[in-house]
């Protein structure tokens, strides 16, 4: 298929196929899916010569990371020896640079654990580094309990970590989902639907939840469950240019390093928040040192990050309980066996490109300091 027609198809896939997580009535697009689909259709996506990357500049922690990559010239220059660069998509979701990757527009993408897990099961990715260890939380304008949401309006995006970590905190109090009213919707419209009372309380991922509280202290956070985000790339893409993905691969690492050293993480959250608001075209309204702490929480006081644990893959964890929910709702095949999502899990590669620090220059710290940021494609 010619891909200026792929391109306009999978721009209209996209407007239609995510209403049915929206609250508005089914068929009408709302006014984030539009945009989406106008933006992505706007995209370059290049060839042999282009690493394709997706990611998500309104996610934290994982925004921080992307906006690095996308600053950083000793990556930019090592590519450039193999004769390749790297190009940053943003998107607005991570089941959109799902799509994306399917087509084989992408060659690699940063997103949560659950399009993770769904991209895993159902086409040939490896992940190489884990950029969250966060929350999503559940968020209410009134005092209350878990258990108080018996019989109350919850909005949460369906099949998203949120939307787990609601139906693990009711499982907690003995509740279910038929317990619940529950209202599929879009992110970005949940804090307006709770300060109108059209819904009691919802669970979303990060920043929504620290962005409601910082505007309406006065509301309450009922509860938390883990959600993480990875690096994924197509396995075909690592197996034709290993070393220019160990190469990204150092990027992370050397991101990871930069961001604890003194005064650059405040430096990079000004840069992360500026990047988000020209993407969204409103304002993302955090400070720099709330986006640091969701920074340093999430992901750099997260033991072996950006490395991936072996212990993160154990059928006692609780990824393996995400992997069996996305069974249970029909996102992955019944037949997929958990072998597959853990053996797309790379353990190594970030751990050896570590431990050959001067062959990776991971201490050559050279970022754009520019604003708009000209790293960025």
């Amino acid at each position: 298929m010619p891909s200026l027609l792929r391109r306009v198809i999978l721009t209209f896939f996209i407007a239609l196929s995510l209403c049915g997580c929206s609250s508005k009535e089914e068929g009408a697009p709302s006014g984030r899916q539009q945009q989406a689909a106008a933006t992505y259709q706007g995209y370059r996506f290049g060839g042999d010569a282009v690493l394709d990357l997706g990611s998500q500049p309104i996610t934290l922690p994982e925004a921080a990371v992307a906006e690095l990559l996308t600053r950083d010239k000793t990556l930019e220059e090592r590519l450039a020896m193999a004769g390749m660069e790297l190009r940053v998509h943003p998107f607005f979701k991570g089941r959109d640079i799902a799509g994306y990757l399917a087509t084989k527009q992408l060659d690699g993408g940063i997103f949560a654990d659950m399009p993770t897990l769904t991209a895993l099961a159902t086409g040939n990715f490896v992940v190489v580094a884990q950029l969250k260890q966060g929350f999503a939380s559940i968020i209410s304008k009134r005092p209350m309990l878990v258990r108080d949401l018996k019989g109350r309006r919850v909005a949460t995006g369906i099949g998203s970590a949120a939307h787990f970590a609601l139906l693990s905190a009711l499982e907690s109090e003995g509740l279910s989902e038929r317990d619940i009213k529950l209202v599929p919707m879009e992110v970005s419209e949940m804090a307006q639907a709770l300060d109108n009372e059209s819904i009691d309380a919802f669970s979303a991922w990060e920043p929504t939840p620290t962005i409601a509280l910082a505007q309406h202290p006065e509301w309450h956070l009922i509860n938390k469950g883990i959600s993480y985000g990875f690096l994924c790339l197509r396995r075909e893409f690592v197996a034709q240019h290993p070393e220019q993905v160990r190469e990204l691969a150092a990027s992370v690492a050397r991101a990871w390093m930069w961001m604890r050293l003194p005064g650059h993480l405040d430096q990079v959250s000004g840069w992360t928040i500026a990047t988000a608001g020209r993407f969204q075209g409103t304002a993302l309204p955090l400070t720099a040192p709330q986006v640091s702490g969701l920074v340093r929480n999430d992901l750099l006081n997260i033991p072996a990050a950006p490395r991936i644990s072996p212990a993160l893959l154990s059928e006692e964890g609780l990824l393996y309980r995400k992997f069996i929910f996305l069974k249970q709702a029909g996102k992955i095949p019944q037949t997929t066996p958990w072998s597959r999502i853990r053996d797309s899990f790379d353990n190594e590669m970030l751990r050896k490109v570590m431990a050959e620090g001067e062959r990776f220059a991971l201490q050559r710290f050279d970022y754009r300091s520019s604003d708009p940021s000209d790293g960025a494609k």
